[in-house]
C-alpha cells in the first residue's frame, strides 16, 4: 500500500443497492486506501448494464446512518447514474471508481448486462480508472480475506488505466483462500432465458448453459479456484473485421 493513500479519492457504488452487504464490505476495506464517498442505488438495480435514467426523475438522499465516517448517498437511479451524480452534481472528482462487491459472479458475457460492471465502464467514459468486484452468490468469505491483497496487487503492478475497467471475480465455488490471481480475457458464460407465467405476467428466469472456456479466460480461472482480473474496454469495434472490410 502506498504512503500517499490520504490523497486518493475513491467513489464506491454497486448495483445491489445501498444496503447490500457487498458494498458495506467494499467500503470498509476501501477506507484503508483513501478518502471514500459512497453513491449507490436506493434499491437493487441488477442487470441494468450501463443504462442511465432519462425518462423519470432521480432523487438523491444523503444518509444519516449506516456509513459512519463516510459521506453516503442513496439515489433512485441506476449504477451508471451514480457515477454521473457523483461527478456532475455532487462535484466529487474521484481518482478511482470501485464498484461492488456484487452478490454473484460477473464472468464472460455476464459483463454485457451487469450494472456493477456498467458503473465501472461509465467511469472509463469520464477517464477515471475503475474496478468492478464480484463474488459467488451469497458468499463474501473470499473478499473478506483477500480483497485488500487484490487491491494491493492492482497498485503494486500498476494495473490502473483510464483505457479499461478492471473486472475482478473471486473463485466461483467460494474457495478460500484462492489458488492465486490470473490475468484473463473475457470468456463465454451464456444464460438462456426461461419464462414463468404467473396470473397474467411472465417472469424471466435463466438457465446457465455449459460452455467450453480456454484456460486464459475469466470463466475458467474462477471455476478453477483463481481470482480473475480482466481488462474491459468501452470500444466495441472489431478492428480485425474492419481491416478486412477496408482491404476488400
Amino acid at each position: 500500500m502506498e504512503e500517499n493513500i490520504e490523497r486518493r479519492k475513491i467513489l464506491i457504488t454497486n448495483d445491489d443497492g445501498i444496503d447490500a452487504p457487498g458494498i458495506k464490505l467494499l467500503t470498509k476495506i476501501a477506507r484503508q486506501f483513501g478518502e471514500v464517498v459512497v453513491v449507490a442505488p436506493k434499491t437493487e438495480q441488477s442487470a441494468m448494464g450501463q443504462g442511465i435514467t432519462v425518462h423519470s426523475p432521480i432523487t438523491i438522499h444523503k444518509l444519516e446512518s449506516g456509513y459512519e465516517g463516510v459521506d453516503a448517498y442513496a439515489i433512485a437511479g441506476k449504477p451508471a447514474d451514480c457515477v454521473k451524480v457523483a461527478m456532475d452534481h455532487l462535484n466529487f472528482k474521484p481518482d478511482f471508481v470501485w464498484s461492488g462487491i456484487n452478490n454473484g459472479p460477473n464472468l464472460g458475457t455476464d459483463v454485457l448486462y451487469s450494472g456493477t460492471v456498467g458503473a465501472a465502464l461509465e467511469a472509463i467514459v469520464y477517464g477515471i480508472p475503475a474496478v468492478a468486484f464480484s463474488c459467488p452468490r451469497g458468499d463474501f468469505s473470499g473478499a473478506e480475506t483477500e480483497l485488500a491483497a487484490v487491491i494491493d496487487y492492482l497498485f503494486d503492478n500498476n494495473l490502473w488505466t483510464k483505457a479499461a475497467a478492471i473486472n475482478v471475480n473471486f473463485p466461483i465455488h467460494g474457495e478460500t483462500p484462492s489458488k492465486g490471481i490470473r490475468l484473463t480475457r473475457q470468456g463465454h458464460r451464456i444464460i438462456v432465458a426461461e419464462y414463468r407465467f404467473d396470473v397474467d405476467k411472465y417472469w424471466q428466469m435463466g438457465r446457465l448453459v455449459e460452455q467450453v472456456n480456454e484456460p486464459d479466460t475469466d470463466v475458467r480461472a474462477a471455476e478453477e479456484g483463481y481470482i480473475s482480473i480482466t481488462p474491459l474496454g468501452i470500444d466495441r469495434t472489431k478492428y480485425d473485421l474492419l481491416e478486412q472490410w477496408r482491404n476488400n
